[in-house]
């Protein structure tokens, strides 16, 4: 199969981005780190088996595949699947169950599609997935097929469900139902239900004991052959064990070896002396104690934070803004609150109870004084037209001008209290408003706040919010004091209004009028004469004289009162407003104090939070100041200024790279070094003879030899001793096989304790069968004084033919679990004969990988792989070098990959940067191997690395492009 033409709409950064391939059959793509290759190796994966990406939300793709010459559609739309061959009709199964014959996106992952990470090891032939798939291929599928038949033979019989209704199932359900009959029968029968049941027991009960008894006594005997083969089998397995390391071992020339050895090692340390000072050589316009290099953790750590660090910083600019306007608020709250309490400061605590109280005392006084004025002593008829004499003064007529201006004072009055009413009204709505505003303004700073920990769109509305809310609060704030203000000059008019007309009545000696009642009595009085007539009675002058001096004093005391009240008003007031306001402004200020104190709690709730946010920049910033310190920066503090010293950073580490790569390569030594080099040389030379003359290839294994041949005889003298003596133990035992795994797995102690517990339980099962004799005798005595029952017959007889087929239902079940076992193990050795054919593709493209180097081998015995060299010589996976390892391991991944192509279909090899830790050599023999696989099957490489990319365009058979932000360009 091949990748044709890659298309996603929307999968992790990807959008409406599409590719389409070359006709080569190696499809190279470079890109920068996070520039998208591994969303767009995992986009691959996740279309052609479905699915969900890990750390992808939505999957919608698609990709046009060649299978078998035909082109073939398959589209992802999160779990929608659209597979149909072009022009033809839709196909519902999976393009994995259609082709492939089920291979999990798991099993892919682990085979095709492979990462740096996805190099762990040898054990990758070891998964059950990988063992079915690419070690059985169709014959191990087959077998796999029959050993799920037979499981699912065996599943029909019985069922590991108490609702099931196999065949097994169903018995012992009809076997309780009878069961349940029995119990049903009279006393003699239930006794006699009750001991067969015991009878039963027993027998299954003697049943059991013996098989565990037999069972123990052969698992004592085997356990006592493991012990005494314990210490001889150890001795034999550390013996083979140093004879497989010491198999090459020879004789060789020991004296002439140790004579060039102390001579070379005189050469080296002279040589040494010279490469430290060449050591020492830097190359210009670099440092590797560059404080970049020093304190890159320090970089990477603050860089971290650089958005934290942007967003403290904008967040205390738009608070420091925010909590100018609100001072700007409070200071001219401040100001109004002067206008009235200079003295006070305005955070000050304000007994209003206390003011509450006089205002309510000052008005009661005020009422009762205009309720006295109400009640004037109205003239007697009998003394209308006669002049009444009332404390020694004549009573004035009244005027018709006199009545005419009392009116026109009165309605001036009335007029400046509806005035007043109405900015009374307004002033309240206003201050509604204000309320409404603040709380607009309250829900954007909640909104900013949690938009700022968020990061998210609430941030923007709760600006807006806030911008609303303190606009239209302060607009509404000064169209209400705007009204107070109003208001307070009407209770001014209101005040001279009453005062004058207050003295116009006083002039006209009339009381003064407070409704139009009032008006239309001094209009019905003002007809008096000047004199009453002379027949009017002294009587009812005197009464009336009397009612009017009375009427005086008690004037007098509430004139005297409400004065008091007026008062102590005036002195609770401060100074500079005891002029400008009333007693019914008292709510009007305690509102304004109120709203102040509010506000202020709002101002210093948000100023501590801008504390903290402030603390937190300020702990960033420090950091950063230190950083700038440490590495020598000039410029401000910013975070731009960290992204820029983050890039640096990136350059330092690629300067470094470039400079270990030049400093390794230098070869240039100097004079002193050249003379003991060429002595040097002319030892080795001497000292290869020396070597070649035995078959070695160094002299570090000349003298490994040296030390080891003696260690060799002595381990094979050990070990052919062990082994007669584990011989005769293992033929006392029936299955020496098992005898060998135990010696294997367990350990000593181990091994005594389950003898000396098994002896244990072999004799708590002797006395259970004693008691169990003597049981069964009791039972079957009281069995027989039981009368015959013919219905407790049949009952007996029926539970004894459905346990009868519920023992040959348990066999059958039984028989094909044990077939289930021996397929599964015809499987398995299926599969070790059908493994080498994969191991020894893998060994062919480790040797391509190593130029000849080494091939790979397996070892049968412990089942694990090793390589051998071009001599012969094994090399262990202990052994290995990084380099090394990674080169088998790819071979392996390779070699599994072919095995599935040659056996069912060459999928897409998706390779995402796996030779970044090869060296330039090995990344040669890497392309070369993949590419001469290309030719068989698809392979797409994804790298980071220039230089593979450059090594790439100069081989044949290798179609290049370079990802740059999501956007792939083709090279030539």
């Amino acid at each position: 199969m091949k990748i044709k033409q890659l298309q996603l709409e929307e999968f992790g950064p990807y959008r409406n981005w599409s590719f389409t391939a070359g006709q080569k059959g190696v499809q190279l793509i470079y890109g920068a780190n996070e520039s998208g290759k591994t969303s767009l190796l995992e986009g691959m994966r996740t279309i052609l088996f479905g699915g969900k990406a890990k750390g992808y939300a939505t999957c919608i793709g698609s990709m046009i595949v060649e299978h078998e010459g035909h082109d073939y559609y398959i589209g992802r739309h999160q779990k929608r699947l659209d597979f149909y061959p072009l022009g033809e009709s839709p196909i519902t199964q999976e393009p994995a169950a259609y082709w492939w014959h089920g291979l999990s996106k798991k099993t892919y992952n682990r085979i095709f599609a492979l990462t740096l990470a996805d190099l762990q090891g040898v054990q990758i032939v070891q998964e059950v997935d990988v063992r079915t798939r690419f070690f059985g291929a169709e014959g191990g599928e087959s077998l796999s097929a029959v050993v799920q038949n037979i499981e699912k033979a065996s599943q029909e019989l019985l069922v590991t469900s108490v609702n099931g209704k196999r065949k097994i199932n169903r018995l012992v359900e009809a076997l309780q139902q009878n069961q349940s009959r029995i119990a049903e029968l009279s006393a003699h029968e239930v006794t006699y239900r009750q001991l067969q049941q015991q009878l039963d027991n027993t027998v299954l009960t003697e049943r059991e004991l013996l098989d565990q008894l037999q069972e123990r006594q052969e698992y004592i005997h085997s356990i006592d052959l493991v012990l005494q083969a314990w210490e001889t089998y150890g001795r034999a397995e550390e013996a083979k064990k140093q004879i497989s390391m010491l198999a090459s071992v020879k004789q060789l020339e020991r004296d002439r070896f140790l004579a060039l050895d102390r001579e070379l090692n005189q050469c080296r340390e002279h040589m040494q002396i010279w490469r430290d000072k060449e050591a020492g050589l830097m190359p210009d316009h670099f440092s590797p104690q560059s404080p970049l290099g020093i304190y890159a953790q320090d970089i990477e750590e603050l860089y971290q934070e650089v958005s934290k660090w942007d967003q403290l910083r904008k967040e205390c600019k738009q608070g420091e803004a925010y909590l100018e306007k609100v001072q700007e608020q409070l200071a001219l709250s401040q100001t109004l609150h002067s206008a009235w309490r200079s003295d006070v400061p305005m955070d000050t605590d304000i007994n209003w109870y206390e003011g509450e109280r006089l205002a309510n005392q000052l008005r009661i006084a005020t009422a009762n004084y205009e309720q006295w004025q109400a009640r004037e002593p109205v003239l007697p008829k009998e003394l209308e037209g006669h002049e009444v004499v009332v404390n020694g003064s004549p009573r004035p007529t009244v005027s018709p001008e006199a009545v005419q201006d009392i009116r026109r004072a009165y309605a001036a009055l009335q007029d400046v209290r509806a005035d007043q009413k109405g900015w009374t009204s307004k002033r309240k709505w206003w201050l509604k408003v204000t309320t409404v505003a603040w709380g607009i303004a309250a829900i954007g700073i909640f909104m900013v706040l949690l938009g700022a920990a968020l990061a998210m769109m609430p941030l923007w509305i709760g600006i807006a919010l806030l911008v609303i809310g303190i606009s239209g609060g302060l607009y509404s704030y000064w169209q209400g004091h705007r009204a107070s203000t109003n208001q307070q000059d009407m209770a001014v008019s209101v005040a001279h209004k009453e005062t004058a007309l207050r003295q116009l009545a006083q002039h006209y000696e009339v009381p003064m009028p407070t409704s139009e009642a009032d008006l239309q009595e001094i209009e019905r009085t003002r007809a008096v004469t000047a004199s009453m007539t002379q027949d009017v009675t002294l009587m009812k002058a005197h009464a009336y004289q009397e009612l009017c001096a009375h009427w005086r004093e008690e004037g007098k005391t509430l004139e005297g009162v409400k004065a008091e009240a007026l008062r102590a008003w005036q002195h609770w007031l401060p100074a500079a407003a005891r002029r400008t306001l009333v007693d019914t402004d008292f709510f009007a200020m305690k509102q304004e104090y109120d709203r102040y104190l509010e506000q202020l709690h709002l101002f210093k709730g948000y100023e501590r939070r801008m504390e903290e946010h402030r603390a937190a920049l300020n702990a960033i910033e420090e950091r950063a100041h230190t950083l700038w310190d440490n590495v020598g920066m000039k410029t401000a503090v910013i975070p731009s200024e960290m992204r820029r010293l983050y890039r640096l950073l990136k350059e330092f580490r690629q300067k470094k790279i470039r400079w270990e790569q030049k400093e390794s390569q230098r070869k240039n030594f100097r004079e002193e070094f050249d003379q003991w080099n060429r002595k040097e040389k002319d030892v080795l030379l001497a000292q290869d003879e020396l070597i070649q003359r035995s078959g070695l290839q160094s002299a570090a294994e000349y003298r490994q030899q040296l030390l080891r041949y003696d260690q060799l005889k002595q381990w094979e003298t050990i070990y052919h001793q062990s082994r007669i003596q584990l011989d005769l133990i293992a033929k006392q035992d029936d299955n020496p096989d098992i005898l060998y795994r135990r010696l294997r797995e367990g350990n000593y102690d181990k091994w005594v304790s389950e003898s000396k517990h098994n002896a244990d339980e072999v004799a708590i099962v002797e006395q259970k069968l004693a008691d169990l004799y003597e049981k069964r005798g009791t039972i079957t005595e009281a069995m027989r004084t039981l009368a015959d029952d013919v219905v407790l017959a049949n009952t007996l007889q029926e539970r004894e033919a459905l346990e009868s087929e519920l023992s040959e239902a348990l066999e059958e079940w039984a028989t094909q679990v044990f077939m289930h076992h021996a397929m599964d193990l015809a499987q398995r050795e299926y599969e070790v004969h059908s493994r080498p054919h994969m191991l020894s593709l893998a060994s062919d493209y480790v040797s391509s990988l190593t130029n000849g180097q080494y091939t790979l081998e397996q070892d049968r015995i412990e089942e694990t792989v090793y390589v051998k060299d071009c001599h012969g010589q094994r090399k262990d996976s202990r052994y290995w070098s990084s380099g090394l390892g990674d080169q088998v391991y790819l071979a392996l991944r390779l070699a599994l990959a072919t095995s599935f192509s040659e056996r069912v279909e060459p999928l897409p090899l998706v390779l995402d940067d796996i030779l970044v830790r090869f060296d330039q050599d090995r990344q040669e023999q890497a392309l070369s191997l993949l590419r001469r696989i290309g030719a068989t099957q698809q392979v797409w490489i994804f790298t980071c690395q220039r230089e593979l990319l450059a090594m790439a365009r100069k081989q044949e058979g290798i179609d290049t492009y370079v990802l740059e932000d999501q956007n792939v360009v083709a090279l030539s």
